[in-house]
């Protein structure tokens, strides 16, 4: 059995939504073959966008801390403490948008807040239970800050590792990510191929680990030098693979 792991953002959904062309090859290629999303988002900040035209058969959601099969169930999730959680946002809300990911949710703050994902405020975080926190995610607002603000986070929590993601920087237990969480997926499910495909920093342990990986031509350099193929579109990706 094979399955193809995409990312979310910038690789299937775009600011206008999912490529037609991707939607017909994703359903084609799920009779006989499994797809699914690899994310640095959580669940429920997927769905939305994906019920009416996709339906994964896997989610790796909160950059490799959870996976669920297609009902939903999980199974296998890592999760920091909220003491941790609690250090980190004291040290970076007053300089950015702070929102946490736990209990399947995205917690946030800030009551006009700037990301574009359904969030539950809280008034504080003491009103975030104690378990289920797969991470934190911070809009550093630009690439550059969002770079330097990682490696000081990496340099700093030895309980948690941060990756960039553009101007986002995604947070979780150190040792998870979207590679390693592929590479429990291949185990967990019995696969004998597992393919990737993304379009950014965060993605590069998952191409590093997918038996045979994709990105695209306006990816950066370094992520473009850890992919297999180089294509267009996951459509693109998909012909390759059934071919």
């Amino acid at each position: 059995m094979k399955a193809l792991a995409s990312d979310f953002d910038g690789t299937l959904y775009f600011e206008d939504g999912i490529k037609e062309n991707d939607q017909q090859a994703i359903v084609h290629f799920q009779k006989h073959h499994l797809f699914g999303l690899c994310t640095g988002r959580p669940l429920i900040g997927v769905q939305h966008y994906i019920k009416d035209c996709i339906q994964p058969d896997f989610y790796i959601v909160s950059s490799g801390a959870c996976i669920l099969d297609k009902e939903c169930h999980v199974l296998y999730e890592q999760t920091i403490s909220k003491e941790i959680m609690k250090a980190i946002y004291q040290q970076y809300h007053q300089k950015a948008e702070v929102s946490i990911q736990a209990d399947f949710r995205i917690y946030t703050l800030m009551k006009d807040s700037k990301i574009p994902i359904a969030q539950t405020y809280v008034e504080s975080i003491d009103c975030i239970g104690d378990e289920h926190i797969f991470g934190l995610s911070i809009n550093a607002v630009h690439e550059q800050q969002a770079k330097q603000w990682t490696h000081n986070l990496n340099e700093t929590y030895k309980e948690i590792i941060a990756f960039q993601n553009k101007e986002y920087i995604d947070i979780v237990k150190r040792g998870c990510s979207k590679g390693e969480a592929v590479k429990k997926l291949k185990e967990l499910l019995h696969l004998d191929m597992v393919y990737g495909i993304g379009d950014s920093y965060n993605d590069i342990p998952m191409l590093e680990s997918a038996d045979c990986s994709f990105t695209f031509h306006d990816s950066p350099q370094i992520v473009q030098e850890k992919a297999t193929h180089i294509v267009s579109s996951i459509s693109e990706a998909i012909k390759m693979i059934e071919d």
